[in-house]
């Protein structure tokens, strides 16, 4: 974190970030000239962007796999939508998040789409 933005996202100046979403929201919000197709994008969808990469503590393979209590699933998406901080688009696009962390994890040409397809039950 730069020392002219101070602390960020609980990052203090002259941190590094070691969180991959953090790091993305950073650079999203304090330098989206280093992304052209980025800063190329209408505000409302660049809105949506930067939320998806903000720290809303929600984990969806904690969901599909049902290893923890809805509280602690949703308690931060909810004060978040509670507050009116997101509108319903920023939702709906924060779930493409899941698919960006599977292209993350495995970043060879279409092994998210493997992983995907690969790691559901046949009947899905």
């Amino acid at each position: 974190v730069e020392e002219q933005h101070g602390s960020w996202c609980g990052f203090k100046a002259g941190e590094v970030i070691d969180d991959h979403d953090a790091a993305l929201g950073y650079v999203l919000q304090h330098y989206p000239d280093l992304l052209p197709s980025f800063v190329g994008l209408p505000a409302a969808a660049q809105k949506s962007i930067r939320f998806t990469q903000c720290k809303m503590e929600y984990n969806m393979g904690w969901l599909v796999q049902a290893e923890a209590p809805p509280g602690a699933l949703l308690s931060t998406l909810r004060r978040t939508v509670q507050s009116g901080n997101a509108s319903q688009q920023d939702i709906a696009f924060y779930f493409v998040h899941w698919f960006t962390d599977l292209a993350g994890a495995v970043p060879t040409p279409l092994g998210g789409s493997e992983k995907i397809v690969l790691g559901f039950p046949l009947k899905v």
